[in-house]
């Protein structure tokens, strides 16, 4: 049996029950809860043929590391998706979201787009090779991660297990269309606190008002020049301010501000000048205002991810993905991160980020993966299984 044979024996309606019981394991971040889909998928795996191994985080909490052993003759082929979901929402949902009802030619679901539709197609491609018996050069590696939603929880422990790197490749079934990213946006963030001290509201000149402080810093804080430059696929750097909070009730001069800083930076910036440059704003307030207090608190480090187009396993990859839609896809970038950031550096391996869903349906209501296009994941990922590994 050779490669396009295993491709044949693939069944449409496998791929789709098994998309649909993945949407239906609750697995909502925050809590996390991804222990039973973990033991779920380990049944499957383990089951076709693969070595599994689950990765525990604490209560309810686990990722996924499955292996289809090979020869070892040749590295590793890294696939990696997450098994969390982010939370509903207020919205009310056109279909019950943990339902997976299929309508118009698609599975709706929390997680369809991002990622269990992506999930469910690593899984096919396993148990399809597994079943096909074909001797492999090089191990398939799933690493079906905790937490990427919140802290890449998952992934940080499975990049830690030296043993099992180098790889050929890293790719990451985030929703693309089946089109091809190679970069993505570091993130990095921060908390910002003033401390003051309370006094009556009546009496403000006797106390240190933190929210006035705050002022001043973030006023400081839009003026910074952060250097950068321009990316061809991430363009540039960005920072916005999203959180506040500070005093206690009306008539108190409040003693503590806090602000929450989004940050997403791209290839060549370093997140340890920005922080430094940061602090040296905070001291030069300081000089100027023998009250002013500040500190800054780092919350998710991030750093950002590229592979060159000219790599060979890039132009391997395109190369099925045209085989597979009829249209070579040009490689682009995305402003958000994933688990790449800390997979690709750990497993020295070029990142590709291709999956079923549509991005744009990401974290949003009424979420929903085409068939079609899930179909066509399972192809392009079983070509590229068998392209690298064979």
């Amino acid at each position: 049996m050779d490669i396009r044979k295993v491709i044949d024996s693939i069944r449409e309606t496998e791929v789709v029950s098994l998309c649909q019981e993945l949407i239906r394991i609750i697995s909502v971040n925050p809590p996390g809860d991804e222990l039973p889909i973990a033991e779920y998928v380990a049944g499957i795996l383990g089951k076709a043929g693969l070595e599994v191994e689950i990765i525990p985080h604490g209560p309810g909490r686990a990722s996924l590391l499955a292996v289809l052993k090979s020869s070892r003759k040749i590295q590793p082929l890294l696939y990696s998706a997450h098994l969390d979901t982010v939370p509903l929402g207020v919205e009310k949902w056109i279909h019950e979201p943990f339902a997976a009802v299929i309508s118009e030619g698609k599975i709706w679901g929390r997680g369809a787009a991002d990622m269990k539709g992506g999930l469910a197609a690593l899984i096919v491609t396993a148990m399809e090779l597994a079943r096909s018996g074909l001797p492999l050069r090089g191990d398939l590696i799933l690493a079906l991660t905790a937490g990427e939603e919140v802290d890449s929880l998952g992934a940080t422990a499975i990049a830690s297990r030296t043993e099992l790197g180098p790889a050929q490749a890293v790719i990451i079934p985030e929703p693309s269309d089946n089109d091809i990213y190679i970069a993505e946006k570091g993130a990095l963030w921060l908390e910002l606190s003033t401390q003051g001290k309370t006094a009556h509201g009546a009496m403000p000149e006797l106390g240190e008002n933190a929210v006035l402080m705050m002022v001043d810093l973030i006023a400081e804080l839009r003026k910074l020049q952060i250097p950068f430059k321009e990316h061809p696929m991430l363009g540039g750097f960005s920072m916005s301010v999203n959180t506040i909070q500070g005093g206690m009730k009306t008539n108190v001069v409040p003693d503590g501000c806090v602000v929450t800083v989004d940050m997403r930076t791209v290839p060549g910036q370093s997140h340890e000048a920005i922080i430094i440059r940061i602090k040296e704003m905070i001291a030069a307030l300081s000089r100027r205002n023998s009250t002013f207090k500040a500190s800054v608190k780092v919350t998710n480090d991030r750093p950002p991810v590229e592979t060159s187009p000219k790599e060979a396993a890039v132009g391997m990859f395109a190369g099925i993905v045209e085989e597979v839609l009829g249209e070579r896809p040009t490689p682009k970038g995305v402003r958000y991160y994933t688990d790449a950031t800390a997979l690709a550096p750990a497993f020295k391996a070029p990142m590709i980020i291709c999956g079923p869903g549509d991005p744009k349906l990401a974290h949003q209501p009424n979420e929903n993966i085409v068939i079609e296009r899930l179909l066509q994941a399972v192809k392009i990922y079983t070509l590229t299984a068998g392209r690298f590994l064979i």
